[in-house]
């Protein structure tokens, strides 16, 4: 195997190692933006549960228009979840077809050293064996 091929498949390598780092970086801002998403959220109905007495007369209508303009936002921050989830959901799709290629790759490099490998120890046994023969021929003549 010629070293330019070897060469590439080491080009490959590093290809698909960068493109995994690129797409588990973008899984990092997903869940970042989930978990900021959660926490907002658990913020918003700590708030509602904190909010002064419900009981007031005064405070109702006013009390009221907040949890509406909260539950609003709650609803619009877990649909934006769910979108991130599903966005989430393609990135690690995307993430395990690269990490099959990576290893596809692996296994090739792999397998084409041992060849050259095994090539490498069949011409040292062909090269002793001739060595052997040419020195058994020797003797033999000596005789």
């Amino acid at each position: 195997m010629t070293k330019r091929r070897t060469d590439g498949l080491a080009v490959l390598s590093r290809l698909k190692r960068h493109e995994i780092e690129a797409v588990a970086q973008q899984m990092a801002e997903v869940n970042r933006a989930l978990g900021v998403i959660e926490a907002e959220r658990q913020d918003l109905l700590n708030h509602i549960n904190e909010r002064g007495d419900p009981d007031a007369i005064e405070s109702a209508r006013v009390h009221s228009a907040f949890i509406r303009n909260v539950s609003e936002t709650i609803h619009r921050k877990e649909a934006e979840a769910a979108r991130l989830r599903e966005s989430s959901a393609g990135v690690h799709q995307q993430l395990n077809g690269l990490f099959a290629d990576a290893k596809r790759l692996e296994m090739i490099s792999t397998s084409r050293a041992e060849q050259r490998k095994q090539r490498r120890n069949q011409l040292e046994t062909a090269a002793q064996n001739e060595a052997f023969l040419a020195i058994w021929l020797q003797d033999r003549a000596a005789d």
